[in-house]
């Protein structure tokens, strides 16, 4: 954006206007009173080269109106924004047991229903550091935590059901997901647990884990995916029913340890988007935007250009120009 930093010096440009008239009216019939024994040779000269004699007047003008335009200061304003504050670090803990499996998101299953959410959930964060931990029977992490959302978004799409898992180690995968942020100078350190299970494997009971995420000041969001019963499962080339349990009772057990009363279920894809919208809403990042420019200052290239307007005006009226004797 061009701007004037002393707009006021533009009004000079004005000057030009008398300085034409003067040029054309009287400076120029001035010139022309002159005597001269050969009328037809210099009214032959004055018609041919009328036009040439404007060339210098306009050179001059232009030369004003450069300086004018360099004393105003010009200058191009681009604007910048300054984002200051804390975001908050989050880790997803996604289940990838056997269970995932079960197709009752039509028409997909649990753990792609759970990581196309993921996915909307972190295109809505900005100036989050967002990680990935999976469990089955033992935890790791997936994606340490990043402000490289494309990577992330990539790591996500890669996640897989463990086909040999033989259980659900949901302590393990929280304690993981502890691990990850207990040494996190973050404002607000938050962990999502999504899971379709019962615990019944690995060395950390999920209290336990629940209890570390308390003390380290983490909170924790459950969400249990998929319902209790007989659900469809993949079985060769079609489905059969399985029966599937849920501990819901755990899950409320953790979220009411680390700050988010109770755990939230989720049937069907339209319900786990709107458990993980709610996330988004309550854990909001805390940033102040400060808008500001820099200026690029262009008073040396309109001096230059008066310079060259000079040089030229110098050179067609001297060299170029043919004067009347």
């Amino acid at each position: 954006m061009l701007e004037f930093f002393k707009p006021d010096w533009l009004w000079g440009i004005l000057i030009c206007i008398p300085y034409l008239a003067w040029e054309i009216f009287y400076r120029d019939k001035k010139r022309l009173r002159l005597y001269y024994n050969r009328i037809d040779l210099l009214k032959s000269l004055s018609s041919s080269g009328s036009w040439l004699r404007f060339i210098p007047i306009i050179l001059r003008m232009l030369l004003i109106a450069s300086l004018f335009i360099a004393l105003a200061r010009p200058r191009l304003a681009n604007q910048k924004q300054k984002i200051t504050g804390n975001g908050i670090d989050i880790i997803l803990a996604v289940d990838i047991s056997g269970s995932m499996q079960a197709v009752d998101f039509q028409p997909t299953n649990r753990l792609e229903a759970a990581k196309k959410v993921a996915a909307e959930f972190i295109k809505k964060r900005k100036n989050d550091r967002i990680g990935v931990i999976v469990f089955s029977d033992h935890a790791y992490t997936k994606c340490p935590l990043t402000l490289d959302y494309n990577m992330l978004m990539t790591i996500l799409g890669d996640i897989k059901i463990d086909q040999e898992a033989q259980g659900t180690a949901i302590g393990m995968g929280l304690a993981t997901a502890v691990a990850r942020l207990k040494d996190s100078q973050a404002k607000s350190k938050v962990i999502v647990l999504i899971t379709d299970g019962k615990d019944n494997t690995g060395q950390i009971h999920p209290l336990t884990a629940a209890n570390m995420a308390a003390t380290f000041g983490i909170k924790v969001y459950t969400i249990g995916v998929g319902r209790k019963g007989l659900v469809d499962f993949p079985y060769g080339n079609g489905y059969r029913k399985v029966n599937i349990d849920f501990d819901i009772d755990i899950l409320n057990d953790i979220a009411k340890t680390c700050g988010t009363d109770h755990a939230r279920l989720a049937r069907n894809t339209e319900q786990l988007e709107e458990v993980m919208n709610y996330i988004d809403s309550m854990e909001k990042t805390q940033i102040e935007i400060k808008n500001y420019y820099e200026y690029e200052e262009l008073f040396t290239r309109w001096i230059m250009l008066a310079i060259l307007l000079l040089l030229l005006e110098f050179t067609f009226r001297f060299f170029i120009l043919k004067q009347l004797p």
